[in-house]
């Protein structure tokens, strides 16, 4: 074991972390203690801090710690758009051979660069993403309780990947493969290193969308012939939003960019359909670019529509026979996905926060296919999110 650590310390290229901040003062002391104690040498490391027109304590926060860490560089982004814009900005001042990106509401492990700069060791290799976890900030609080409990944010299990490996290639670009979801390569910016070279040869900066520059960044690092690597051992745990209102607000800006993605990256024409169940794929070549997934929450919302327009129909109708038996059927249906679709919630604790959990995940799962359908609207590709 020992020999192992040697081996992996013998490996200490020149890194720059990026850091990009916005109003982020109840986070920032405690990403500051677990930077503090990341075990890499400090000539070899600089710590780029670039904020966006914060208007708490978060500048002060910084530059209180830059003075006492001079591996530390504090850059002030004024007119500041989106995390992208406060990244590209901090890009400009990178020095390192291999960039590191993660947040505000983050908490590296102590040999959490090690662990990122190790698969750079192959030079096929221009992405590497690490486990991201949850580091609980109010114990009462349960939406942090969700999200550490469904592992929000973890690039595990995505595109069937458990251990440490390589992030499959991209084949026909199909929108599943480049629509941010889990079966899409890429990596969060919570945790998330790229070589330098890489950055400079995709253009030096991630896009000004306020949403899926992640995506976009580990897409067009792949479509420069480069190889993505998921290092499970490099941890970062992450203080997550504080409210079910940040929560769902974080899950539409997602679904509002991937239509923006499907319309930039997929190569294929036509409409897929995702039949979640067996995962069944195919395309309908003759329809708009896009994709609709179809998936227990979206049975639920159906079921429950037919029922409620059979209900009205049979006080119209009610000689119409069959109207009560499409009411039944759809009543049926309405609970038969609904269990399916709340079940997973069962294994979350404590037991009797059930229906808390509950709200968490439909409300979740609703703000994701609500900023999909306002993102088509703009970006014209065609987006029904999954269910979860």
């Amino acid at each position: 074991m020992v020999e192992n650590k040697n081996a992996q310390k013998n490996f200490e290229p020149m890194i720059s972390i990026i850091i990009p901040v916005r109003n982020s003062e109840r986070t920032l002391k405690t990403t500051f203690e677990y930077m503090s104690n990341i075990d890499y040498p400090r000539e070899k490391m600089e710590l780029i801090m670039a904020d966006g027109d914060s208007t708490d304590t978060t500048v002060d926060i910084i530059k209180d710690f830059q003075k006492k860490n001079k591996w530390v560089k504090f850059v002030q982004v004024k007119n500041c758009k989106t995390p992208g814009h406060a990244r590209n900005a901090a890009i400009l001042e990178v020095t390192g051979e291999y960039v590191l990106f993660t947040d505000g509401d983050c908490a590296p492990k102590a040999d959490w660069v090690y662990q990122m700069v190790k698969p750079f060791k192959n030079a096929e290799i221009g992405g590497v993403g690490g486990e991201v976890l949850t580091l609980r900030v109010d114990p009462n609080n349960w939406t942090e309780a969700y999200c550490e409990q469904t592992f929000f944010l973890s690039p595990r299990g995505r595109c069937g990947i458990q251990e440490s490996g390589m992030m499959p290639t991209i084949t026909k670009g199909y929108p599943h493969e480049v629509n941010g979801g889990d079966n899409s390569p890429f990596f969060a910016t919570a945790n998330f290193a790229v070589r330098t070279e890489a950055i400079k040869k995709i253009g030096g900066e991630f896009w000004d969308q306020p949403t899926g520059e992640d995506v976009d960044f580990s897409l067009r690092i792949m479509e420069a012939g480069y190889k993505l690597y998921f290092a499970k051992e490099a941890v970062v745990s992450h203080m997550h939003r504080a409210s079910l209102d940040l929560f769902k607000k974080q899950y539409y800006g997602y679904g509002y960019g991937h239509p923006l993605l499907i319309n930039k990256h997929a190569k294929t024409k036509g409409l897929e359909i995702y039949i979640q169940y067996g995962k069944i794929k195919f395309m309908l070549p003759f329809l708009p670019k896009g994709i609709i997934h179809i998936g227990n929450f979206h049975m639920m919302r159906v079921s429950f529509t037919v029922a409620i327009l059979a209900l009205i129909l049979r006080l119209i109708f009610s000689s119409v026979e069959s109207l009560a038996l499409v009411s039944n059927i759809s009543i049926l249906s309405l609970l038969f996905f609904s269990v399916l679709y709340f079940k997973p919630v069962l294994k979350l604790k404590p037991l009797n926060k059930f229906f808390t959990f509950a709200k968490i995940r439909y409300a979740s799962n609703k703000a994701f296919y609500q900023g999909a359908k306002d993102g088509q609207k703009v970006f014209g590709a065609i987006c029904i999110e999954p269910s979860w």
